[in-house]
């Protein structure tokens, strides 16, 4: 009987040991088959002439990405560790000046000469290595440099003493940019030499925080409209009486409409040159003059944004 009994126990003991190896071995297989990354994913190269990225993934195409992204890191930390203190030539006068929050977007980033140089699969990941040259990737950001300072010389010369809301914010995005492409170019090659943004710089300050400009109103237009009308300008622009700027003429008329009020707006930007850059009209109508009024305030901010982001021509009236 005990011999029975220990058959039958020794018999379960190894039919559980049997078990668990069968579980160890399929998670085993599971996790790569105890597969490690390649030695060259875990000792990462540390040639100063590249600029490298590491990723891995289920898929080569996803494993490539994420050593894109990574990458794009290691641009972003090798461009934050070399700007403490940058020299640059404004004009005549030697200034040093530190940059901080260069903030290149992937999107932003351009990838000529990039190479995947390694790609490998290990069981259940693939990985990947991408890498560029810093010369190839500082000679790209030159590029990209001068194609924006070229947007910048429209404001070159300027015959108006003060720029336009859409020219103020036109200015304000291409120079963001070509300030960060520079001192991105000039973090990663110290020795790079790229002619100076000081002069846009000023302008935009001249312009700052709101460029100005000269608010005409039609005779005997009712105050309270004309109040209000031009706090809705406030947001945007610097009111003055000089006329070396940008006008902005306004024609104001209420009329009753079937027990109801209507104010409309006719609203034409001109320069200082008296050439009219853009134009709209808006109507409101509504059951009470307080509340045609606010809602024309509405719409003029809808049409001021519009013609901010560059959307200059006359859209359909907003009724």
């Amino acid at each position: 009987m005990l011999k029975m009994q220990f058959k039958y126990h020794l018999s379960t003991m190894i039919q559980v040991f049997a078990l668990v190896f069968l579980v160890a071995g399929c998670a085993k297989m599971h996790n790569g088959g105890g597969a490690t990354p390649p030695d060259w994913f875990t000792m990462p190269s540390h040639d100063n002439r590249f600029l490298y990225g590491y990723g891995s993934a289920k898929t080569l195409e996803e494993s490539k990405q994420n050593a894109l992204n990574d990458l794009a890191l290691s641009i972003r930390v090798d461009i934050n560790s070399n700007t403490s203190l940058i020299n640059t030539q404004d004009r005549d006068e030697q200034n040093s000046q530190l940059f901080q929050n260069i903030h290149l977007k992937l999107k932003d980033l351009s990838f000529e000469g990039l190479e995947f140089a390694r790609n490998e699969f290990k069981y259940p990941l693939y990985y990947s290595e991408a890498k560029i040259s810093k010369s190839t990737f500082i000679k790209t950001l030159k590029n990209q440099y001068d194609v924006l300072l070229a947007k910048l010389r429209v404001f070159d010369n300027q015959v108006c003493e003060t720029l336009s809301i859409f020219e103020r914010k036109n200015l304000s995005d291409i120079l963001a940019r070509a300030s960060s492409v520079r001192n991105s170019a000039q973090a990663i090659g110290a020795s790079i030499s790229l002619e100076s943004l000081g002069v846009y710089n000023e302008l935009l300050q001249k312009n700052s925080p709101l460029p100005k400009a000269h608010l005409i109103f039609s005779s005997q237009a009712d105050e309270n409209i004309v109040n209000s009308i031009s706090a809705e300008y406030a947001k945007f622009i610097q009111n003055t009486d000089k006329k070396t700027g940008q006008t902005i003429k306004n024609e104001l008329s209420i009329t009753s409409v079937n027990n109801s009020v209507k104010i409309s707006l006719q609203v034409d930007f001109k320069d200082c040159q008296n050439k009219i850059l853009s134009s709209f009209k808006i109507h409101s109508i509504q059951n009470t003059k307080e509340e045609a009024i606010a809602r024309l305030r509405v719409q003029l901010y809808k049409k001021l944004m519009d013609y901010i982001d560059g959307n200059k021509s006359a859209i359909p009236n907003i009724h």
